[in-house]
């Protein structure tokens, strides 16, 4: 027994069903209520609720159909941090981590300042050595700095923890360049900004699945769960309609979408085919509130204000912006000011914005780098350097290498990481060149993507061709939903715990009872 309970505290459910399941406060949810919140298929969510139970000791109800229905304490997270220390391991974790990434991306800018100092202060050291040897030669001068590159050089060179930032020529101590040239620790993005124009900053469209189940199913209740291939289009990756030279719609996109949501498909009277959704239709929750951004909430982002701007932030944004606010006293005045003074969204804000409207189904595309301009030429610029610097230090080397000369002190450890110097230029201009063409191949297959889900919308909309036909049968397979209440339970845990308590007090009542009945007295 306590085997099976460790195995179970082990399992930790997604954090999307975690997070939807402390959205609902305390209610009760069933396997489709967590599926449509979340965005997660109703195996998964089935599944992640059965653990989530077993890890904070929800109770668990079953209908008179056979339907589980959970309910979870209020605190659900506080609870999981005390009983699974996964959980609580993983909320270290996620505390962490921003600075820890913060600290490895800022180590990737100090890694190539690094790689060009070293770089160019091995070729400063080399050229001066050789142009000492020469003056020494033309002098005959065999006294302090002899011997080509042994004795005096490692004198004149001594190690220093600044030298990975600095640049300092050979035989000047002390020497840093300008203190004006000096720049504030907290203006220094170039080092952050080095890791975005290598790798990028990431998948605009992390959790795009879970918002494509998310949206569908919430489109299938609102269609009371009965809905055609052209409903789900603009949530799937369908083929652009207006490539098909006939009105016949190849409805495989929609597969995995249904076979998540366990939809089950029905043919029409007239030979068209309706997805039901039956599961999707039972619900525990009194009343399910869609979360959608408002216009004025859009407004606001769009302006570069917070969501709870106040009043005297928008008139002093409409203020500097040169806009006239007379005249307007309340704040659904100046909001609507700074909606008439801003331009047109273009596309890459509807695509950044459009995602939270159920009705359709926009990703974002990819940027090459979202660090500032001047930081990224920097980056690319020192980049090349690097890349040459090391090419012609490596031919220095090699002309050393035919002779099998080893050279010594810091020439020498510079000599012997040489293909790490060379690996690490190479890979830093690579990397982003061939990123650079896999990001416009991938924008485009997702501009093509956006814009055949917004003409399944417009034909949605307008219900061309058979739209409307099909639409009309779908409505026939609609059922309403329908609401779980304490009426369809036959079973609770926590009224069975309850009665067990009650048991096992009773229990010991009646063995009381008997042993006084036994000899009628305490002895």
């Amino acid at each position: 027994m306590s085997t099976t309970y460790e195995k179970l505290m082990e399992q930790l459910p997604s954090t999307a069903v975690i997070d939807a399941v402390a959205s609902v406060s305390g209610d009760k949810v069933v396997a489709s209520d967590v599926a449509t919140r979340a965005g997660v298929s109703l195996s998964q969510a089935k599944k992640d609720l059965t653990a989530l139970a077993s890890l904070s000791r929800g109770d668990i109800s079953v209908s008179s159909d056979g339907e589980l229905i959970y309910e979870f304490p209020s605190n659900l997270k506080g609870v999981l941090s005390s009983n699974s220390a996964k959980y609580q391991a993983l909320q270290v974790f996620e505390k962490a981590w921003p600075t820890v990434f913060w600290g490895i991306r800022v180590s990737f800018g100090v890694a190539l300042l690094a790689s060009v100092v070293l770089i160019f202060s091995t070729l400063l050291v080399i050229n001066s050595s050789s142009s000492s040897d020469d003056d020494n030669r033309r002098r005959d001068n065999r006294g302090f700095g002899g011997g080509g590159f042994g004795g005096g050089m490692n004198i004149w060179w001594g190690p220093s923890p600044f030298d990975i930032f600095y640049y300092r020529p050979y035989g000047y101590y002390g020497y840093y360049g300008d203190r004006s040239d000096a720049k504030d620790p907290e203006e220094m993005g170039f080092l952050e900004s080095t890791f975005s124009y290598i790798f990028g900053d990431g998948n605009p469209n992390q959790g795009l699945e879970e918002r494509r189940l998310g949206l569908a199913a919430q489109m299938i209740r609102q269609n009371n769960g009965a809905v055609t291939a052209e409903q789900l289009a603009p949530y799937c990756d369908a083929p652009d309609p207006s490539d098909s030279k006939s009105s016949y719609v190849e409805e495989s996109f929609v597969l995995p979408v249904v076979t998540q949501l366990n939809g089950e498909p029905r043919v029409t009277d007239d030979g068209d085919i309706v997805y039901v959704f039956p599961e999707l239709q039972i619900s525990a929750l009194s009343s399910e509130v869609v979360p959608r951004t408002s216009e004025t909430a859009l407004v606001l982002k769009r302006a570069g204000l917070p969501p709870s701007a106040t009043a005297r932030e928008i008139r002093n944004l409409l203020n500097m912006s040169r806009i006239s606010t007379t005249g307007a006293l309340e704040k659904d005045d100046l909001i609507r000011l700074l909606k008439e003074a801003l331009p047109p969204m273009t596309m890459e804000e509807e695509e950044e914005l459009m995602p939270q409207d159920p009705g359709l189904l926009l990703e974002r595309q990819y940027k090459f780098s979202l660090a500032p301009d001047l930081n990224k030429v920097l980056a690319g610029g020192l980049g090349i350097v690097n890349l040459g610097g090391a090419l012609y230090l490596g031919r220095i080397f090699s002309e050393y290498a035919m002779y099998g000369v080893r050279l010594p002190s810091f020439l020498g450890l510079t000599q012997s990481i040489y293909p790490l110097l060379l690996g690490y230029a190479v890979l830093f201009n690579v990397i982003p060149l061939a990123r650079n063409f896999w990001i416009k191949s991938e924008n485009k297959k997702i501009g093509e993507r956006n814009r055949a889900r917004r003409k399944w919308n417009e034909r949605l909309k307008s219900k061309a061709g058979n739209i409307g036909r099909k639409l009309k049968s779908a409505a026939k397979f609609a059922t309403n939903r329908r609401q779980l209440n304490a009426n369809d339970v036959i079973f609770d845990t926590k009224e069975s715990a309850a009665e067990m308590e009650k048991s096992k007090n009773q229990l010991d009542l009646d063995d009381f009872d008997k042993l006084l009945d036994g000899d009628g007295s305490f002895q």
